[in-house]
């Protein structure tokens, strides 16, 4: 192996461990790794700058700025917050009803505006729901934490997984409505279902409690009721937009445009609230894994998987749902797609396996969401309701994430498996 394809494949097993462990901002670490790949393929290779930028997938960089955009300002009109109270109101105050609502409302927000933005406006809801009635919201808050990552799966927009095999495979918002949001909901239900059982007790709720929640007003959490239908009718407008349109990038972004006209802001206020180091995190982590698959590597594991088949696809299949899955739980999902993707092309051509290459696509969807809900930073999202958890004197502790995690994970693993292998067999 060639010195510049050592120097490579040093920085990304180096990225994968800053990644892993935490040592420094990962941000800085893909932005850093990504200096070096550009300094080592332009002495040896005579790369330009315009060809180490090329790495990077624009479309997919445009889809998360543009829906974060989004999420911020609908947020501020209180779209989300109104239904979360009209939710919970419809419960009774049962506050089983209200584990489930919330938790599917975590999942099916996280399908209109990523799960970033969901965990963020669930996250606050939760804490300020719990403290109105009274309990403890630790079990909520780990619920919801672990559950996260399986809304990942439901839409093209709904994490940054999903957004880059789609631009990968050339997907559109309606594969993910028929293939990946059904078995995602399923999942959801019955992600549901077990943590209702492994929370146990959650607490009870003094019916003074019930009749002041019964009675809170939810119309008071929206500041403007123009803002508020103008926010429903262009998220409507988006999804519509997302399933008509070839450009996903261009719905989302012309989406985002008329919200900061709607709303009469400038981009550079929202600008301030907008996730930035997640961005260049994706931006240095293009570059890396773009030097990685220059060096040949992942082509030849591609080959290896294809040829050791011999013929069989739902070996491959298997393997590839529970590696990346358990490895997202660890590792962050964008990182396992972007090494993943040109592995799989590899492995259905190698394998004469072309046939089945959009159900290898939907296992990766699967695997890298779902299995992102193992630890508390196998997601950013997940990370980000136990980070506001703990701002609020709430510690959930990796220790007692992981034994709830890998339960959930095991049984979505392998609902992912059985439902990938019911896809070929029909295909």
């Amino acid at each position: 192996m060639e010195i510049w394809a050592i120097i490579i494949l040093s920085v990304f097993i180096a990225t994968l461990f800053v990644i892993i462990t935490e040592k420094i901002d990962k941000a800085i670490a893909t932005i850093l790794g990504a200096i070096i790949v550009y300094l080592t393929l332009s002495t040896f290779k005579g790369a330009t700058l315009d060809e180490i930028l090329s790495f990077i997938d624009w479309p997919t960089i445009i889809i998360m700025f543009s829906v974060i955009v989004t999420g911020i300002l609908v947020n501020e009109a209180g779209l989300f917050q109104w239904v979360a109270i009209k939710l919970v109101k419809l419960t009774g105050g049962d506050l089983v009803k209200i584990f489930f609502s919330l938790i599917m409302l975590t999942i099916i927000l996280s399908s209109v505006i990523t799960i970033l933005v969901s965990a963020i406006i669930i996250a606050r809801l939760t804490i300020s729901i719990t403290e109105a009635i009274d309990v403890d919201p630790y079990p909520f808050l780990l619920a919801e934490a672990i559950a996260v990552g399986i809304g990942g799966a439901t839409s093209l927009v709904a994490s940054p997984n999903t957004i880059l095999v789609a631009q990968f495979a050339h997907l559109d918002f309606t594969f993910f409505l028929i293939y990946t949001m059904p078995i995602s909901i399923i999942a959801g239900l019955c992600t549901t279902f077990i943590l209702i059982k492994i929370s146990g007790s959650l607490g009870e709720v003094s019916e003074v409690r019930k009749s002041v929640l019964m009675e809170f007003e939810e119309w008071s959490v929206v500041p403007d009721l123009f803002l508020f239908y103008a926010s429903a009718i262009i998220l409507i407008a988006m999804i519509i937009g997302f399933a008509i349109f070839p450009a996903p990038y261009v719905v989302a972004i012309t989406v985002a445009a008329v919200f900061l006209l709607i709303r009469r802001k400038s981009l550079s206020n929202v600008a301030k609230d907008v996730d930035w180091s997640t961005l260049f995190f994706f931006m240095g982590i293009f570059i890396i894994v773009g030097g990685v698959e220059k060096t040949g590597v992942l082509h030849e594991i591609g080959y290896a998987l294809g040829t050791m088949s011999k013929g069989n696809v739902f070996l491959p299949l298997v393997l590839i749902i529970w590696i990346t899955g358990i490895s997202s739980g660890f590792l962050d999902g964008v990182t396992i797609v972007l090494t993943f993707t040109p592995i799989i092309a590899e492995l259905v051509k190698s394998g004469g396996f072309q046939n089945f290459f959009l159900i290898f696509m939907i296992a990766l969807v699967l695997s890298t969401n779902f299995g992102g809900s193992m630890t508390p930073i196998g997601t950013p999202a997940s990370l980000l309701i136990v980070s506001l958890a703990s701002e609020r004197g709430i510690h959930i502790s990796f220790k007692e994430f992981i034994k709830v995690g890998v339960i959930v994970v095991a049984i979505n693993l392998t609902l992912a498996t059985l439902y990938a292998v019911v896809l070929m067999l029909i295909y």
